[in-house]
């Protein structure tokens, strides 16, 4: 809630909403793009932070996020009463610490980063994670000075989608992982036989469909789970992964393709895997024989394995097709009108749809 101005929404279809956990080891916390300030297009202070975080031996995450200085920043307090409806408060970024600090305030709760980077003793005596709620802008910050590289962390936040076209008129599509909470965690031992990686998401999706994943016209005996995501502004295609390790998943597959239709919503849940794509490249070595090296093309791939699907979560009337087309016209009218006058804004078959336990003080938020 950073933004503090967001354009008229062009469509009512609620967001289709995604989420992430993980826990890991820190890397990367001494390298030049760790920590970068900029000034935006008008003028405003911005900081960036980009880090790694190794979940699995061998397996990395890449994270980060930008925050910017803003007109104003907004605290919530919960109701009083069941059912009632909160109070939001804005407050001018000047002022956004002496409003915490203000006891006349008390309840009132900062919507930004969950951050919990030192440790603290608390009243029991018990050492536990300094507990802060900072604004992106603030919380990059914080990052820079308190983060370090080996230590443990745990990671949860929301996932995002965009798309844009390239040079060449082709559509390319991105996720995001944005961080919603950092705090220190138990140390992560990969190398003990009863560490479980960490790495979950869930995603609402629009279904449109499961087909078996193909490549170079040979079935790789994978398959591709397609479906729109509703996102304030647009609405994006995205794919997952669906991989028959097991008869279970063999069942899930068998189960999404007989029970979804296209159109229905649905959450989805699983794993997201890096791996490091590579290729071999000849090297001279002056000695008349060539050295074949392994070379990394791309840093890190990221699949979304899907392993579980819940079928209470199922809508079958919202995002029905006249609805999702009605709203992709608006959206392509309105990227019309922007072209032509420019625009300066900036085993019951299902699986297991859980994220996984949370790990110590990963839910005290």
């Amino acid at each position: 809630m950073e933004n503090n101005t967001k354009k008229q929404r062009l469509f009512n279809l609620p967001e289709t909403k995604g989420n992430f956990q993980t826990k890991g080891i820190v890397k990367g916390t001494k390298k030049e793009k760790f920590y970068t300030e900029k000034k935006t297009r008008t003028g405003r202070d911005m900081r960036v932070v980009n880090f790694g975080l190794e979940y699995d031996k061998g397996r990395d995450w890449y994270l980060g996020f930008t925050g910017t200085e803003q007109d104003n920043v907004y605290f919530y307090k919960k109701p009083e009463t069941k059912g009632a409806k909160g109070t939001s408060k804005p407050v001018s970024w000047a002022n956004r610490f002496k409003f915490a600090e203000d006891p006349k305030n008390e309840g009132f709760r900062l919507i930004g980063k969950n951050l919990g980077l030192t440790k603290v003793t608390n009243e029991k005596g018990e050492l536990v994670n300094d507990k802060k709620v900072l604004t992106d802008y603030d919380a990059c910050g914080e990052i820079h000075d308190k983060l370090t590289d080996g230590e443990s962390v745990f990671i949860k936040g929301t996932l995002s989608y965009r798309s844009n076209r390239d040079d060449k008129g082709s559509i390319k599509r991105y996720k995001s992982m944005n961080p919603t909470q950092i705090s220190l965690c138990a140390p992560c031992n990969f190398d003990d036989e009863k560490y479980k990686a960490q790495n979950n998401f869930n995603q609402v999706i629009v279904f449109m469909g499961i087909e078996k994943e193909m490549d170079n016209d040979k079935e790789t005996g994978r398959y591709v789970v397609s479906g729109k995501v509703v996102t304030y502004s647009n609405i994006e295609d995205v794919e997952f992964i669906l991989d028959p390790v097991n008869e279970a998943q063999k069942k899930l597959a068998m189960t999404l393709r007989k029970k979804v239709k296209p159109y229905w919503s649905i959450k989805v849940s699983g794993n997201i895997v890096s791996s490091i794509k590579t290729e071999e490249v000849a090297v001279d070595d002056g000695w008349g024989e060539e050295d074949e090296i392994d070379k990394a093309s791309e840093p890190v791939k990221y699949e979304y394995i899907i392993t579980g699907a819940d079928p209470q979560s199922i809508e079958r009337e919202v995002y029905s097709q006249a609805a999702i087309e009605d709203a992709m016209q608006k959206i392509r009218n309105a990227n019309k009108a922007e072209e032509n006058y420019g625009n300066d804004s900036d085993d019951s078959g299902w699986g297991d749809s859980n994220l996984g336990e949370a790990d110590e003080e990963d839910e005290a938020w």
